[in-house]
């Protein structure tokens, strides 16, 4: 699958963001939470994940993970409003 900018991602990528998002949609299952809930609850996992991958790297090693984890969130988050591969959260705030 292609992105902006002519990011490929992985079918191991996209299995594994599947499984996640799922996961979270499954743990709020009968709770009524908001999109900010679950966004923020997504960043926490994203910066823990992160942070134990960059226990050994410089800090200019960390900050070019960042600029392309920023370069990349927003053409994700494109992908995902166009994919319609998820089912529906059952948001409170639409």
């Amino acid at each position: 699958m292609t992105m902006g900018d002519g990011y490929a991602l992985s079918e191991q990528s996209m299995r594994v963001a599947e499984a996640g998002i799922r996961g979270m949609i499954k743990a709020a299952c009968g709770v009524s939470i908001t999109s900010y809930v679950m966004i923020e609850a997504a960043l926490h996992v994203l910066a823990a994940w992160v942070a134990s991958s960059q226990t050994g790297s410089t800090t200019a090693e960390r900050d070019a993970d960042f600029e392309e984890l920023e370069r990349l969130l927003a053409s994700f988050i494109d992908y995902h409003r166009s994919a319609r591969w998820l089912p529906n959260p059952h948001r409170v705030d639409n």
